[in-house]
């Protein structure tokens, strides 16, 4: 395979991933559990949660959440009842925000601060998070609320604590640390390139193989998707076809690959005797991930795929055709011939 260079990113600002899935466990306090139990309090499951003992599982519904620090919010689905013979309070629409440390939601339908915390620790599992809070303590104007309804004074106290937390989830894509692009140019394309003197010359690139001419640059940008369902990567380096005589050359500058459109983009421009001539950031290359290799290894967070067939774009073709072309209108290369085959090696935060 050769030679891999790869980068470490420096650290940016806070990313905020869309979180997708997971689960939300809420513990109600030991003393406190005790005292619901003395009092004859219910607790019981709404729409999607489970109830068991003192324990509620809710699933994740959304949210965002920077996976490097556990900062963001988090939703829930579901919600619980708490009940005695003489009233009941439901909360629902359960919303966890680390930044500001508290819990929101809706008791009995209207929307409040239930509770706030001092501090929580984030764990990564996977390219997702479990998220950990020690203690909720109620907000006052809830604690008298829980007390009045369930006709229970004192029960519920805003200085003690009302319940642990804990919140396991997977983001829809994690951001970029490291990785690499790499690029095999097709031996057939590259006769024909050879055959009226135009070379390839990497720009900022690694020759990992000469044969065919493979090429390796480093991301400096990009969004692993765990699904592979989409994502991107892009690098500074790309790739040059020069003709000495007459001297002209076509330059791909600043790769990228998007997993969405299933696109090589690049910024292409035609340079020759009459200067040059910018075309602008575009595709260059269809991919064809039909016969690729991918693995995703959720527990070291890369996502690595291979064999990537790209071929080469109309736009790509005019322009390759109007630079190397012996004569005006002839055809060097035609729209759907092999570019070569791309590879990436992706690494989540």
């Amino acid at each position: 395979m050769g030679l891999i260079l790869t980068l470490v990113l420096p650290s940016a600002g806070a990313m905020a991933e869309p979180v997708v899935k997971g689960k939300t466990r809420l513990v109600l306090d030991r003393t406190l559990a005790a005292a619901l139990g003395r009092a004859h309090v219910q607790v019981s499951k709404l729409r999607e949660a489970t109830v068991q003992a003192h324990s509620i599982s809710l699933p994740v519904a959304g949210g965002e959440v920077d996976v490097s620090s556990g900062a963001g919010s988090i939703e829930q689905e579901g919600g619980f009842r708490l009940a005695t013979g003489a009233g009941s309070v439901a909360f629902t629409a359960l919303r966890l925000d680390t930044a500001k440390r508290a819990l929101w939601g809706k008791v009995d339908g209207r929307a409040t601060k239930i509770a706030s915390f001092a501090g929580y620790t984030v764990e990564r599992v996977g390219f997702g998070d479990e998220v950990t809070v020690a203690a909720l303590k109620l907000r006052p104007a809830v604690a008298a609320q829980l007390n009045a309804k369930l006709h229970k004074p004192r029960l519920f106290g805003s200085a003690a604590p009302f319940a642990s937390l804990s919140s396991r989830f997977k983001p829809q894509f994690d951001g970029l640390a490291k990785g690499t692009l790499q690029l095999a140019l097709d031996p057939g394309t590259l006769a024909k390139l050879k055959a009226v003197d135009v070379a390839p010359l990497p720009f900022e690139a690694l020759t990992v193989a000469t044969e065919p001419p493979t090429y390796a640059a480093s991301l400096i940008d990009g969004a692993v998707y765990p699904d592979l369902r989409g994502g991107f990567a892009g690098v500074e380096a790309g790739l040059r076809l020069q003709r000495q005589t007459p001297s002209t050359v076509v330059s791909w500058l600043g790769l990228s690959v998007s997993l969405e459109s299933n696109k090589l983009f690049a910024d292409a421009s035609l340079g020759n005797a009459a200067g040059n001539s910018p075309r602008g950031v575009g595709p260059i290359a269809a991919l064809d991930l039909s016969g690729a290799t991918a693995r995703v290894d959720p527990k070291a967070r890369t996502v690595t795929i291979t064999g990537v067939r790209a071929t080469l774009e109309a736009s790509t073709v005019a322009l390759l055709n109007e630079a190397f072309a012996k004569a005006p209108g002839q055809q060097l290369v035609a729209a759907g011939a092999p570019l070569g085959e791309i590879s990436l090696w992706m690494t989540g935060r």
